[in-house]
């Protein structure tokens, strides 16, 4: 699982945090890579310095990591998620939703749940991708003419890059997944955009006719000039 890190003349944003303490994944936390901590240590980064934190969607191995033992990893950020994610989890019992975790943030003030897309900072943008979860989204980030999207969970396996209007099993809706799905994925191919995919070993990579093209090694991050 990856979590991805923006610099912009806004400042820093996060998009999506890892699994944190969410107590089902506790176990398993931390077990195969970096903890969030040592991520930002070597980006030289202080997670006070985040400024905005966007969640693809509530499931915890994407937003359980805003919260950190008794307080907000990102003090000073503003976490965007759709209201669509919150209102679905917060009805039923889903021990793999981070709602506890979001539900604080949103007690402190610091959740945004408008669920238009939108710039959510100057280039910016979050895209509702419908299907994993209600309210899952994709974010478009944008510098001149390159642009690299984050797909969140619209992508589990490489052979979906091939094949996005395969139904799959991850998806609570698997039509309309597929769907959100194969319009992103028809656009990035077609415009050339970085994909940035959190599930996958080696994330970042492009898209085309004959599906997925890795790039760099596994943790291997991207800029946009």
């Amino acid at each position: 699982m990856h979590g991805f890190v923006a610099r912009g003349p806004w400042g820093v944003a996060a998009i999506d945090t890892g699994v944190g303490s969410h107590p089902p994944y506790r176990p398993w936390a931390g077990r195969s890579g970096r903890s969030a901590e040592a991520a930002y240590d070597e980006l030289g980064l202080e997670t006070a310095e985040v400024g905005l934190v966007v969640l693809s969607h509530l499931h915890a191995d994407h937003a359980g990591g805003v919260w950190a033992g008794e307080r907000p990893r990102f003090p000073n950020a503003r976490v965007v998620l759709h209201e669509a994610d919150l209102a679905s989890f917060a009805d039923r019992h889903e021990p793999y939703a981070a709602v506890p975790e979001v539900q604080r943030l949103r007690e402190l003030d610091l959740l945004d749940l408008d669920p238009a897309d939108r710039e959510v900072a100057a280039g910016l943008r979050v895209v509702h991708t419908p299907g994993h979860t209600p309210g899952h989204r994709s974010v478009v980030l944008e510098a001149g003419e390159d642009r690299v999207v984050i797909t969140g969970d619209l992508l589990h396996i490489p052979i979906q890059a091939a094949h996005p209007e395969w139904p799959s099993s991850h998806d609570e809706e698997s039509e309309t997944g597929a769907a959100s799905r194969a319009a992103l994925l028809t656009r990035a191919a077609g415009e050339g955009w970085l994909v940035g995919v959190p599930h996958f070993a080696r994330p970042f990579g492009r898209v085309d006719g004959a599906g997925w093209r890795s790039m760099g090694p596994a943790g291997a991050g991207a800029e946009a000039s």
